[in-house]
C-alpha cells in the first residue's frame, strides 16, 4: 500500500457530560473522561449492591420509596460520542488559506485567525456523533455543531487536537 492510496481511518472521541439542577435552570458540565468513567463505575456498583439488597429483602417498603425518590434526583452522566477523520492534504491548505484571508489593516499584512481555522477545522473532521433528540439522530451538520453549547465544541476540539498532535516521545518511536 502507497501513502497516496492510503485512507486514514476515522477515530473516535467521547465526551462526558452532565446536567445539575442550579437555582432555576440547569447548568451543563463538562467532565474529564478519568472522572467520568470513575463516576460511572462507582454508580453502576452501588446500583448492584441496592439491587442485591432489594431482592433479598433488605430494604424496608419506607426505604424503597426513598430509594426511587433519590434514583429520580440523580444526576446522570451521559456520553457523546463522536467519529473523527484526519484532512489530505490539499483540505489542510484549504483551511490554512481560509484562516488567512484577514488583512492588518494598520500592516496590510495577512493575518492568521484561528476562530476561522478551529470552525473550519471542527466542521470539516467531525463527521458524526450519536446524538439523539426525541428518539431522531441529528445530523451532524455545520448548522447543528454551531447550535452546540460552546464549552462542548471547545472539549471536542480540544480532545481532537490532543489526538493528531504527536508528542516528542512518539514522535522517536
Amino acid at each position: 500500500m502507497s501513502l497516496l492510496d492510503a485512507n486514514v481511518d476515522a477515530f473516535e472521541i467521547n465526551l462526558y457530560y452532565k446536567f445539575v439542577d442550579v437555582g432555576s435552570g440547569k447548568k451543563l458540565i463538562i467532565l474529564k473522561d478519568e472522572d467520568a468513567e470513575e463516576q460511572l463505575k462507582a454508580e453502576k456498583q452501588i446500583k448492584a449492591e441496592k439491587q442485591i439488597k432489594m431482592r433479598s429483602g433488605g430494604l424496608k417498603e419506607g426505604e424503597q420509596q426513598e430509594e426511587k425518590k433519590e434514583e429520580k434526583e440523580e444526576v446522570v452522566i451521559e456520553r457523546l460520542t463522536t467519529q473523527w477523520r484526519f484532512l489530505n492534504w490539499r483540505e489542510q491548505n484549504e483551511v490554512m488559506t481560509m484562516a488567512s484571508k484577514t488583512i492588518n489593516p494598520v500592516t496590510s499584512e495577512r493575518q492568521f485567525n484561528f476562530i476561522t481555522y478551529r470552525d473550519a477545522i471542527i466542521k470539516r473532521c467531525l463527521k458524526s456523533w450519536d446524538m439523539v433528540v426525541d428518539d431522531q439522530p441529528v445530523p451532524v451538520t455545520p448548522d447543528n455543531i454551531d447550535r452546540l453549547p460552546g464549552p462542548v465544541v471547545m472539549a471536542l476540539y480540544q480532545k481532537f487536537e490532543k489526538i493528531i498532535d504527536y508528542t516528542e516521545e512518539e514522535v522517536k518511536n
